[in-house]
């Protein structure tokens, strides 16, 4: 670019596009800040914001400040340090860092009530425990880098196996397994340059992305999957992936759509969608979507969630060529999504008519949406509670055979709707007989 003095501040633009907001709306609140701390207005502008961002200039301290206090990250996550500032940095306190994410796991958000031995196996071995401050923290600047030179195709083949897996292997064991792929992949990312460090952050972010979504939908461990998706989120950033970003900040909504805090939901896919206008394929547009619908379904807004659903198919339409990991989206899950967004807005007979094409379309390797259909079928039910108790047992006999968290929870929610009956006493008993036998295996 004619005019760049300094390298692109990458964090910075993407720090700004994972908010959604423009170049003008970034110079607009840091005069606002500008104005509440009571300092002369320097006639900051949108064209200046810009050239921060393509390094034609570099901050003033009076606007680096601003930005520290606007983006609420630190100065060295935003790009604002020069080399020399950055060599001052100290070397993170590694006990201070295991001992919050001990915290974490055995504190009150362990809902799943894991032992202290079965910590110690999430965090992938106690000879390696040392090694987790690498992954806690989301600054992949290269600091302190090995001299080895890692292959990223080789690093990332694992990633791809490990994707692969996950609709075949004991959950528990597999996210062991991509964790610390995980908090490998960070090491190497500091130690990397050039494209290899671009390829390592691209690998890096699916294998964290992949971590949270067992941790997330498998395990209900919410406080770890939120972890992961900062890394994953902080790997694109290194990348440039924008596909990737938009898929982790729509995977990161999903924490509070389950909460039914669709307020705290919605920027992340407005925020989302700003990387869909950076050549990704309609495929992770017509998903974010998608997930734009479940969070309303799950605040009770049927009508904005079937015209997300409308929006996901027109997306879809486009038939471009998606991404290889985007391996849990495709036509027939839309017709998942969008008999769950009939539920929300009472229309039994379209939602029955979607979950059914769901499920004879479900192939053998998405067997663990099975159990969220039928139990979404089970819900479509209404009146009929024989009907609604057998889509229940369905989805147990599917629970029993591909084990899937978000399954069982959709079980449960659905159960209120045979009431004190003799299907709904049984189906009481086989919850509490799979919930006992799991909490007894060794790899779950």
């Amino acid at each position: 670019m004619a005019g760049r003095r300094y390298s692109p501040n990458r964090r910075l633009a993407w720090e700004r596009l994972q908010r959604g907001w423009s170049y003008e709306e970034v110079a607009e609140r840091i005069r606002a800040g500008i104005r509440l701390a009571g300092e002369s207005d320097t006639g900051l502008n949108a064209n200046t914001v810009r050239r921060w961002e393509t390094g034609e200039r570099w901050p003033d301290p009076r606007y680096r400040k601003h930005l520290v206090a606007l983006f609420d990250k630190p100065a060295s996550q935003l790009g604002l340090l020069t080399a020399d500032e950055l060599a001052l940095c100290p070397q993170a306190e590694t006990l201070h860092e295991f001992r919050r994410l001990w915290d974490m796991l055995t504190g009150e958000e362990n809902e799943a009530g894991w032992d202290r031995a079965a910590v110690l196996r999430a965090l992938f071995g106690a000879s390696m425990l040392p090694l987790v401050a690498p992954l806690l923290s989301l600054d992949l600047q290269a600091a302190h880098a090995d001299t080895k030179t890692a292959d990223p195709d080789a690093y990332a083949e694992i990633v791809r196996c490990q994707r692969a897996l996950y609709w075949t292997s004991p959950a528990r064991s597999l996210y062991e397994a991509a964790y610390a792929h995980t908090q490998l992949g960070t090491g190497l990312v500091r130690a990397a340059s050039g494209t290899s460090r671009t390829t390592l952050s691209a690998a890096l972010a699916e294998s964290a992305l992949l971590t949270a979504r067992l941790a997330f939908f498998d395990l209900n461990q919410p406080a770890i999957a939120q972890r992961c998706y900062d890394v994953a989120l902080a790997a694109t950033r290194e990348a440039g992936d924008h596909a990737l970003a938009a898929t982790v900040l729509g995977h990161m909504a999903f924490i509070p759509a389950f909460s039914r805090d669709p307020s705290a939901a919605r920027p992340l896919i407005d925020a989302a969608l700003q990387h869909t206008w950076h050549g990704v394929s309609p495929a992770v547009r017509s998903w974010l979507h998608c997930v734009a619908s479940e969070v309303e379904a799950r605040a009770g807004a049927g009508s904005a969630s079937r015209h997300q659903i409308d929006l996901a198919s027109t997306a879809i339409e486009a038939n471009s060529t998606p991404p290889e990991w985007l391996d849990f989206y495709d036509a027939v899950r839309l017709h998942s999504f969008a008999g769950y967004a009939a539920l929300a807005a009472d229309d039994y007979t379209e939602a029955t008519k979607q979950l059914t094409a769901a499920l004879a379309g479900l192939a053998a390797t998405a067997a663990k949406q099975r159990s969220v259909i039928l139990a979404d079928l089970a819900s479509a039910q209404r009146g009929d509670g024989d009907h609604a108790a057998d889509y229940l047992n369905q989805a147990m006999d599917a629970l029993l055979n591909d084990w899937y968290g978000t399954g069982l929870d959709r079980v449960r929610a659905v159960r209120p709707a045979l009431g004190d009956s003799r299907q709904g006493r049984q189906l009481d008993e086989r919850i509490a007989a799979l919930t006992a036998s799991r909490a007894a295996l060794p790899d779950h």
